[in-house]
């Protein structure tokens, strides 16, 4: 980005922060926008799509852009109780929601939901870093759930999306994210995107349970590649490792 661009960005993030623009409050529309921030549409668009990577607005078709990552969503009691579980227990329970959730979106997604789907698959694989990767990649998964128009299925989706922002799950995604996994991955999204356009509801379910259940392989094999590495060590005499 340009230094004009910059300095948008950083007055929109600075009245996010200050409270001018409250949580879940609307924008204002983007014509009035750039006339009171004194730049072009499109400056002020990039200066908002960055802002969406980041999880700090959301886009409602026909209706505008809110502060926030998304609706509102329920909290305490699940959220509490979700915050101790591993990456493992994460993905338990992802798998047995996702894929309905990806089922449900292939029977309700409106035009506009399958174009920001595919605005997220790609947003998500253009990323030049591995920051605006993983909130491209919270983005398309919200997605699908927005795009099954269930209050509720949202919620559940948005709190497991709230879960995968834990220090473990962060420490698992630096250390097994490699450049083939991140083509296997694109695969994967690409084909339940396709499944969700084609109405095709056995392959949305089928395409997104591949997806998570390739997720737990990898973390089985990280955690036990791990525990291989620190075997072998333990197993070196002390006279080895002091050379």
């Amino acid at each position: 980005m340009n230094s004009k661009s910059d300095r948008i960005l950083s007055e929109l993030r600075h009245r996010i922060v200050d409270g001018r623009f409250p949580l879940h409050s609307q924008l204002p529309a983007e014509r009035l926008l750039a006339e009171e921030l004194a730049t072009s549409r499109v400056t002020l668009r990039k200066a908002l799509a960055l802002l969406e990577a980041e999880g700090r607005i959301w886009r409602h078709v026909g209706r505008g852009t809110f502060i926030g990552s998304g609706p509102p969503a329920p909290t305490g009691g699940a959220l509490a109780i979700g915050t101790g579980a591993s990456p493992l227990e994460l993905l338990e329970a992802r798998l047995v929601i996702e894929p309905a959730i990806a089922a449900h979106a292939a029977t309700s997604a409106s035009s506009a939901d399958i174009a920001y789907l595919k605005l997220c698959l790609q947003k998500r694989e253009d990323a030049p870093t591995a920051e605006l990767y993983e909130l491209w990649d919270h983005r398309l998964h919200r997605a699908i759930a927005d795009a099954t128009h269930n209050p509720l299925l949202i919620a559940i989706l948005e709190m497991l999306n709230q879960l995968r922002q834990q220090p473990e799950w962060k420490a698992y995604r630096r250390t097994t994210l490699t450049a083939g996994r991140r083509v296997e991955s694109a695969q994967q999204h690409g084909a339940i995107v396709a499944a969700i356009e084609a109405r095709d509801l056995q392959s949305a379910f089928t395409g997104m349970q591949t997806h998570i259940r390739t997720i737990q392989t990898n973390i089985d094999h990280s955690q036990s590649t791990g525990k291989e590495v620190v075997d072998a060590q333990r197993d070196v005499s002390p006279s080895l490792m002091e050379r």
